[in-house]
């Protein structure tokens, strides 16, 4: 196959983790002292840096933006972490990935020991070669990330990565980085295929099967 580094965003793409950040999100809210977040406002944190959201739902300023994070992230290490499902065959294309020698990553814009947490959870840890998350300070960007991936992995051959991920953030990143990207459309930031297809990619998918497809992977049971 053309692919052999393949690279995951999380929410969205692996995991559906819309529950505990849009209640984190509105939990936080409230404690701050703000107006309850619409539903609108609330799934508009799934995927984006949790300072943007705040600043822009919000209205706050960069330094009390930050102090909602430390509350929001404090309340989904105890319980938003496992408000979250996983969606169907992620185990199985994963599996099917490694059956194939493929290595592969997790870049993520959610905090790292997030990350990995959740993804022990869910049992998909093993999985992964690596995996990135972002550091406290919120400092590092997707393509940062994506780039971490592969300086751990030691590849260089940019041809062949691609990196699968359902947000123009994701989108972005992958350009910037110079690798493929394939968009998903059954996460949160692309709401259908002619949405996704305004970013750069090599693939579109609106389910986890086609990927079995795209990459021409025989869907196994044995993860």
């Amino acid at each position: 196959m053309k692919y052999s580094t393949i690279i995951f965003d999380l929410d969205g793409t692996l995991l559906d983790t819309a529950e505990g950040i849009m209640i984190g999100a509105n939990h936080t809210a409230i404690l701050m002292g703000e107006p309850e977040l619409t539903v609108q406002q609330q799934r508009r944190f799934i995927g984006p840096p949790p300072v943007e959201s705040f600043m822009r739902e919000c209205g706050f300023n960069e330094e009390k933006a930050r102090e909602a994070v430390k509350i929001y992230r404090s309340r989904y290490k105890e319980k938003g972490k496992f408000e979250a499902k996983q969606y169907n065959y992620i185990k199985e294309l994963l599996f099917s990935l490694k059956e194939k020698k493929c290595t592969t990553a997790v870049a993520t814009l959610k905090r790292d020991d997030l990350a990995k947490e959740i993804l022990e959870n869910f049992e998909l840890i093993k999985h992964f070669d690596v995996i990135f998350g972002v550091d406290d300070a919120d400092t590092l960007s997707k393509s940062d990330l994506i780039l971490m991936c592969l300086e751990e992995i030691g590849q260089n051959d940019l041809s062949k990565v691609v990196l699968i991920g359902d947000s123009m953030h994701d989108a972005i990143g992958a350009e910037k980085v110079g690798i493929d990207f394939i968009a998903v459309t059954y996460g949160y930031g692309f709401e259908s295929k002619d949405d996704a297809s305004k970013c750069k990619n090599v693939y579109v998918t609106e389910s986890v099967e086609e990927l079995f497809d795209f990459f021409e992977l025989k869907q196994s049971i044995n993860y």
